[in-house]
């Protein structure tokens, strides 16, 4: 009888064990979302919080700068004159590299003039500065092995990296900025890299709308970039930087019987999909305005045909239009009922820079 009943106990401890690991199983699917979620949240508050960090630094540096420029502009002595979309903060990139081998030869890194000793704004974020390892008007000093040029990619610059940084965040729109075709979006795909890691930030800045194309001329500029920040008139909805994913969602939609087929030729990988962010909504996403301040908003354009905001209006020279109807400008759609990325309806203003 004590054999029996011990036997009876030691299967209802078997039985108790079994739906103790169920409940437990169903415990853990039921809690993971919520857990996920959370994640997902903090991620994207924190994302948010460096962005209005950089916002307010900006700020900072427009009240100091004589020109009152928001986004602050690299090295134009080596750097063409608008390439500032991702030097104007951050760490040394490893994307990108001449020498594929060697990160240190990145397009974003400190041997192309865009390491953290170049990047303008990191003085207002990073008090205590950094060490130019290429000086403009001096001897490079990468050290043994290009270990200092290897430095400045480990630099721990959160306030530039997102929480939620995956990388290359999908979507058709592959644009190519020069003839190599190594130095592109779909390199920035391939190589798996963070946006952080590959440019050096997870953030770019709003550098569009130049009007002005023939060398030699001064550049007039319709948007934030270059554009002194009292003669931005609509600060609190006019972008100055985006996460990266949102960079050409101004493009997206359907070109079908617009009129601008054939406007960006070649560089269309895939059928125009949605572009999901790093925050799993599509075509949302964190920016900073003009004002300072960051928001998670809705950034999708379009193509769409006229109508025609007239020559003043248009950076000629960005797809080769030099003349009316300018159609690479005049097919795309850069406001939505939050955001804006041209500075209408104020007039272009002169800039100190030429076109080259």
């Amino acid at each position: 009888m004590q054999s029996q009943a011990r036997t009876a106990k030691s299967a209802l401890t078997l039985v108790e064990t079994a739906a103790i690991v169920v409940v437990g199983l169903l415990a853990l699917a039921v809690l993971a979302p919520a857990a996920h979620n959370t994640r997902a949240g903090s991620q994207l508050t924190g994302c948010r919080a460096n962005m209005r960090a950089i916002g307010q630094a900006s700020r900072a540096y427009a009240a100091e700068d004589p020109n009152e420029i928001l986004i602050p502009v690299p090295v134009t002595n080596v750097l063409h004159r608008a390439s500032g979309a991702v030097k104007w903060g951050g760490r040394a990139g490893k994307g990108q590299s001449n020498v594929p081998s060697d990160p240190t030869f990145s397009e974003f890194g400190t041997t192309s003039y865009r390491g953290p000793a170049h990047r303008p704004l990191n003085r207002q974020l990073y008090k205590a500065g950094f060490v130019d390892y290429n000086p403009v008007d001096g001897m490079p000093n990468p050290g043994p092995g290009n270990v200092n040029w290897l430095k400045d990619t480990k630099l721990d610059l959160d306030v530039y990296c997102c929480p939620a940084d995956t990388g290359y965040a999908g979507g058709g729109f592959m644009y190519t900025a020069s003839a190599r075709g190594d130095r592109n979006e779909r390199v920035f795909a391939q190589e798996g890299l963070s946006a952080y890691d590959h440019y050096g930030t997870s953030y770019v800045a709003n550098v569009f709308w130049f009007i002005g194309g023939l060398a030699g001329q001064p550049l007039r500029s319709q948007s934030v970039y270059l554009t002194p920040l009292s003669r931005v008139p609509n600060p609190a909805r006019s972008v100055a930087y985006q996460e990266v994913p949102s960079r050409w969602t101004w493009l997206w939609g359907s070109w079908s019987g617009s009129g601008c087929e054939w406007v960006w030729p070649g560089r269309v990988a895939n059928a125009f999909n949605t572009v999901p962010g790093w925050h799993g909504e599509p075509f949302r996403f964190n920016v900073t305005f003009a004002d300072g301040h960051a928001a998670f908003i809705e950034m999708q354009g379009c193509m769409r045909p006229p109508p025609n905001l007239g020559a003043p209006n248009y950076p000629t020279g960005e797809c080769g239009s030099l003349t009316p109807p300018y159609e690479c400008e005049r097919c795309v759609t850069i406001c939505g009922p939050e955001w804006q990325l041209d500075t209408l309806p104020a007039p272009s203003v002169l800039t100190m820079y030429f076109a080259d």
